[in-house]
Order: structure tokens, then sequence, then C-alpha cells
């Protein structure tokens, strides 16, 4: 039974990774992207600025 519980451990820490990489996508430079806003700038932030 421990041994069954340390595989499973390990293969949820596998699959978690891999899904991870997969989601992960880096951000390219300012001008690859499609809206003209910062892109760090947040949703709220800009709708409820003043």
């Amino acid at each position: 039974m421990r041994i069954k519980m340390i595989l499973l451990a390990i293969a949820y820490v596998a699959v978690s990774a891999v899904l991870l990489a997969t989601a992960y996508h880096p951000q390219g430079s300012g001008a690859m992207q499609n809206t003209d806003r910062l892109a760090g700038s947040s949703f709220l932030v800009e709708r409820f600025a003043g």
C-alpha cells in the first residue's frame, strides 16, 4: 500500500509538470501583442482607473 501511494504521488507530480509545461507560453515582445494594452496591465485596473 505504501509503494502504491508513492507511485501515485510520483505520477501526480509528473502529470502536473507536463501540464504546466504545455500550458506555459512565454510572452513575446510588446509589438507581437494583439491589443494596445500594456503587457502587465490588469483589466480591473483599467476598468476602474477613474
